[in-house]
């Protein structure tokens, strides 16, 4: 084979991991504004076919960053971005960035998401002080007719380089290098669904899972055989 069974070991150990990714993808699937995540392997020459070596192949994430459906809630604080951008939310006083446009307001009447963190516009925190909401194409929200501010949406050059941080919110050190949305449109009274494809992902799980079995039999294979060498060894000698 050219292997041994630590490489073997490793290669499995490298499916269980893919299964996570996959199992946490199936977990959001309904997930609003939920974005999937895969984990690849590169690998180079005969390894690249068979698949058991772990010295050559690197480790990487992608988020995959595709528009989800937009589906209409008739809430008027249910806002999705269609095209590419995020919202700026401001928790613990750390501004991060969400596809989750499901928000409400608190007891100060601030715009927030449904776990508290205030949703910014481009002054800061976002007050809704009245009954008649509606929240237009270019993120302006007009409150009882009149414009109460206008929500805050970033893009990112490379949005590869945005880290995901709890609640489906996403974190930029920097090196996204951030810039101002101008070409995302927002949809009031909608939310956009989770991207993730669950038949693809069913699909890939039962892959992860077979490739896994071939390497507990391979593991198990050569076991049995190390065992039957070491008894043959201890009869010559």
């Amino acid at each position: 084979m050219g292997y041994n069974i630590n490489e073997v070991a490793v290669a499995g150990a490298r499916k269980l991991t893919q299964l996570d990714f996959i199992a946490n993808n199936l977990a959001n699937a309904s997930t609003t504004g939920f974005k999937s995540e895969h984990l690849y392997y590169s690998m180079k020459g005969r390894e690249a076919q068979e698949g058991a070596r772990s010295d050559l192949g690197m480790t990487s994430t992608g988020i995959d960053f595709a528009q989800g459906t937009l589906l209409s809630t008739g809430n008027p604080l249910d806002v999705a971005i269609e095209g590419d951008g995020f919202f700026a939310v401001e928790q613990s006083n750390a501004t991060t960035y969400t596809r989750n446009g499901g928000f409400v307001t608190n007891s100060n009447k601030e715009l927030v998401t449904k776990d508290g963190a205030k949703v910014l516009g481009d002054s800061g925190p976002l007050i809704i002080d009245g009954s008649a909401i509606n929240i237009d194409s270019e993120g302006a929200i007009w409150v009882d007719g009149t414009m109460a501010g206008k929500l805050r949406i970033v893009s990112f050059a490379r949005p590869d380089q945005l880290t995901r941080g709890a609640d489906g919110r996403y974190i930029d050190d920097g090196s996204a290098e951030q810039t101002k949305s101008d070409t995302s449109r927002v949809s009031g009274g909608y939310l956009e669904s989770s991207n993730v494809n669950a038949m693809k992902e069913m699909v890939d799980m039962i892959d992860v899972n077979r490739s896994f079995e071939a390497y507990q039999k391979i593991i198990q294979t050569m076991s049995e055989m190390d065992k039957i060498s070491t008894n043959r060894l201890g009869k010559l000698a």
